[in-house]
């Protein structure tokens, strides 16, 4: 029991700096501790409590693979929990002289005379071993393991050859360990050297014997390698092949695989596994050239389709599109996305056609009613000539008054209907006019939106910029304009950062709003004149006409510094969005390939030396 009045932690600490301080003793831990243990009326052998805690931990980790490590550990986890640590030194100081008592007996019998392993034994065993399978201890496990030794022995050549020794024999341990325990059991019971129900022993003549746990899970993870390879085959054996006769031979080897139960099955199947590849690689191959042959059966009824509609410039242009994209390689999201594109396409196409028609339809129409206006008109008009010559005829032939008054009243008459008749064919000539202007006007609207719908073809239905097919024909454009005004041109190469696994993280359809968010960020930062196009996926192409290099990546410093400044939001979590970028110099007679190739080395460096970053190329 302690003498001081206040047992509290806090007063028994401050009691003990307070005697440290007056009796002029350095304030070292030990110090502390001693004094601190002296106001609590602690034994003198007492310990701290994290010491404590070390050494049940150093007993509780000694390995009890021998009877005397077993002993020795169960002496350490008495002491301790008996706080009796002079017993707990006395328990390790025997362990140290038994220890000591081996390794001389060991030395002695290694003495020159005895069996001493010379250098050469040493380098020949561990030539041998490096050869020898020794289940989880690679090749690679093993190297480690020589040059670790190596390297901390360089000056020592017996302790070297001591320690390498020492290495090639763990090597023999961790490779015999386990099958030893399984070859005895196999040797006195084999039809009962099976896994008991406990997957961490193994049923042996004298029991159950415990089995290291990472060994167990090896083995369940071997164990579900043929049900792993069998769902694999059943997988492939779904997949629609030309030859059926092969997608019953691998249903046939997913089963085999799981009823292979020892290591003749397993050799036998994978005998037959390996002929099952080559008809595997076969197929594979005829699937390539069939996909070949119908590709060129493609082009040539493009070819043929597009000689064949030589008035239709439109279609011979839509057909000319089709066959650069069928030339390039193709991919299921390219392919869904071109396809929903050009429908979309034609079905407005269909539209504008059809009031196209209909709009010609009415002009031959009007045209027909027009002529045929004309014919009567002029009928009447040769009736008219033909009742003046004769009235004519009349009024010079009589003298009579009256009679003459009947032909002038009917001469008026006639003069009259002519008059009214011309009128309403003017009338209707005017209004046949304005038809056919507004049919024509009609036409040039239709003409107009179909060419809309033709420039649609040239653009990224995502972002609404150029795709390839618009960068092809904008490159040819601009080094068009650039040779003919001599004037500088810069092509830049964008691509954003980390974009898959802002994809993976995400979603495609956050990838796809970034996409939209960058382009949106180019178009407000930089000049009307220069371009904008998806190359494809997350890159770019920013053509910059009368640009000069250093005003080319000033430009795209302004588009990184705009990018930076805000953020990109996706449940209300901002997201940095960065690009790295290669900017290229247009330099004559330079091919789209060739600028394009530097820049993306430039962008490839850039993305080297840690993205986020616009190189010049070079």
């Amino acid at each position: 029991m302690s003498k001081f009045k206040d047992s509290s932690p806090s007063a028994i600490a401050r009691e003990a700096l307070q005697r440290l301080a007056s009796s002029k003793i350095p304030p070292t831990p030990d110090n502390y501790h001693r004094i601190y243990d002296q106001i609590a009326g602690h034994s003198s052998n007492r310990l701290c409590t994290s010491a404590q805690e070390l050494l049940a931990e150093l007993a509780s980790e000694i390995p009890r693979s021998t009877p005397d490590l077993v002993s020795f550990s169960n002496a350490l986890e008495q002491a301790n929990q008996e706080k009796n640590w002079e017993k707990y030194k006395l328990a390790l100081l025997n362990q140290i002289n038994t220890a000591q008592t081996s390794t001389v007996s060991a030395t002695q019998q290694q003495k020159p005379g005895n069996n001493t392993i010379t250098w050469h034994k040493t380098i020949e065993q561990l030539l041998k071993q490096l050869d020898t399978n020794h289940g989880k201890m690679t090749m690679a496990k093993k190297r480690d393991g020589v040059h670790r030794v190596l390297t901390r022995f360089p000056n020592d050549s017996n302790q070297l050859k001591n320690k390498i020794n020492a290495l090639i024999e763990s090597w023999k341990i961790l490779a015999t360990d386990a099958d030893e325990i399984i070859e005895t059991a196999e040797q006195h019971h084999p039809e009962q050297s099976t896994l008991s129900t406990d997957p961490g022993t193994l049923k042996t003549e004298t029991g159950a014997v415990s089995l290291p746990q990472n060994q167990t899970a090896t083995e369940q993870f071997t164990n579900q390698l043929p049900q792993l390879l069998a769902q694999i085959l059943n997988h492939i054996a779904t997949i629609p092949l030309a030859d059926t006769e092969f997608a019953k031979e691998t249903s046939q080897m997913a089963q085999k695989i799981v009823r292979v139960k020892n290591k003749t099955e397993m050799e036998e199947f994978a005998s037959d596994y390996a002929g099952y590849l080559e008809k595997f690689e076969f197929n594979i191959e005829d699937s390539a050239k069939l996909q070949r042959g119908l590709l060129r059966l493609l082009n040539k009824l493009i070819d043929s389709a597009r000689e064949v509609l030589t008035e239709d410039e439109w279609i011979k242009k839509q057909y000319t599109e089709l066959h650069e994209t069928i030339s390039q390689p193709l991919s299921q999201r390219s392919v869904a996305q071109a396809d929903s594109q050009l429908e979309e396409i034609s079905q407005k196409q269909n539209v504008i056609r059809r009031g196209l028609s209909d709009a010609r339809e009415t002009l031959k129409k009007m045209v027909t009613c027009l002529i045929s206006n004309i014919e009567e008109l002029s009928d009447e008009t040769g009736e008219f000539h033909d009742k003046i010559e004769n009235y004519t005829n009349q009024i010079s032939q009589t003298d009579d008054l009256d009679a003459l008054n009947h032909l002038l009243v009917d001469l008026v008459n006639e003069t009259r209907k002519m008059q009214e008749s011309t009128q309403h064919y003017r009338a209707e000539f005017v209004s046949a006019r304005a038809e056919v202007q507004a049919a024509q006007e009609k036409i040039n609207t239709l003409e107009s939106e179909l060419q809309q719908m033709n420039e649609k073809v040239h653009e990224d239905h995502l972002t609404g910029v150029l795709n390839r097919r618009g960068l092809d024909l904008a490159f040819e454009k601009e080094i068009s304009r650039a040779k003919r005004q001599k004037q500088p041109l810069c092509y830049a190469l964008i691509d954003i950062d980390n974009f898959k696994k802002l994809n993976d993280t995400h979603g495609h359809k956050v990838g796809d709003d970034a996409l939209v968010y960058l382009v949106d960020s180019i178009k407000t930062t930089t000049r009307i004149d220069d371009i904008v196009a998806r190359y494809g996926g997350e890159e770019f192409v920013v053509l910059l006409p009368n640009t000069k290099m250093p005003d080319a990546v000033e430009i795209l410093s302004r588009v990184r510094r705009n990018l930076t400044k805000q953020f990109f939001l996706h449940e209300n979590k901002r997201l940095l969005i960065t690009f790295s970028a290669g900017v290229a110099k247009y330099t004559d007679d330079e091919t789209q390939e060739a600028i394009f190739k530097r820049a993306d080395e430039a962008l490839y460096r850039a993305k080297k030396n840690g993205k986020n970053l616009i190189l010049e190329a070079v």
